[in-house]
């Protein structure tokens, strides 16, 4: 265990002690926005913000997310300078699902997931999409993503955010499973469990979540915060939520720069929580 961003103050205060990275447990990844924070977010990343953000932060990340607006309406280069900035931190910058949602809808999945790899991301994310997609066109995507040594994830959305209007109710296990299991199969790294689905549960989540992750494995299970566009304090709920009913271990998505130093505090009793 080791912290790459030691101080003086380890001999007096207490310190965070993370596994060295690559770790497969305890891993907190972050959203990055860059300049598209209007209206959503009070917070901007660019260039010159990261190398400051990182040098003070980067071994309590694993992975980054970039938001959609920001890859398709930035210079490319621009783009580049930055995953290379995570990438030299080891910090895997992966495609939101987004990307894959708003490529549906312009018929070019093929052609994004190589516009995304030619960036230099190193995984993506795809999402249910209920019956509007064939389980052979899954396969060719999945498959193309595989010949272009794109890794990919699948994050599993309450039906509504994929298509407007899609009734308000809870996945079953059995449908969580039966919708994750092919990209599984294909090789996906991770299964994402979106906050609405852990909020649809209600009373029921932890039974249902319990079952997924017996099944899938919890270190390949990341467990997403609501965004501050949806309210401020409402993360550090989902946050205090998973760690009580999924233990310290577990691992945590969409977190943003501001929110990285209360994450740790909040696994780890003896780290300051402000």
């Amino acid at each position: 265990m080791k912290n790459e961003n030691s101080n003086i103050n380890s001999s007096i205060f207490p310190q965070l002690k993370l596994p060295d990275k690559p770790r497969s447990l305890r891993q907190t990844w972050i959203k990055d926005v860059g300049f598209h924070e209007a209206p959503h977010y009070l917070e901007r990343m660019g260039l010159i913000e990261l190398v400051d953000f990182l040098e003070a932060t980067s071994d309590r990340i694993d992975y980054v997310k970039f938001t959609t607006p920001q890859v398709i309406y930035s210079p490319d280069e621009w783009i580049k300078k930055k995953i290379k900035a995570y990438k030299q931190k080891n910090i895997i910058p992966f495609l939101d699902h987004t990307y894959f949602k708003y490529a549906y809808k312009n018929n070019i999945v093929e052609k994004a997931i190589e516009y995304g790899k030619n960036l230099g991301f190193e995984s993506m994310e795809f999402m249910n999409t209920g019956d509007d997609v064939s389980k052979k066109q899954w396969k060719i995507w999945r498959n193309c993503a595989k010949e272009l040594s794109m890794k990919f994830m699948y994050e599993h959305h309450p039906l509504r955010n994929w298509k407007k209007g899609s009734p308000d109710i809870p996945s079953t296990v059995e449908e969580i499973l039966n919708t994750a299991e092919p990209f599984l199969n294909d090789g996906a790294h991770f299964v994402v469990l979106d906050h609405e689905e852990f909020e649809l549960q209600e009373n029921r989540a932890k039974a249902v979540f319990d079952e997924v992750i017996d099944y899938i494995g919890l270190e390949k299970i990341s467990l997403e915060v609501t965004s501050p566009r949806e309210g401020l304090k409402r993360w550090k709920e989902d946050l205090s939520a998973y760690i009580k009913l999924f233990g310290t271990e577990c691992n945590v998505c969409n977190i943003m720069p501001s929110q990285i130093f209360q994450v740790e505090p909040m696994r780890d009793p003896n780290l300051l929580l402000q």
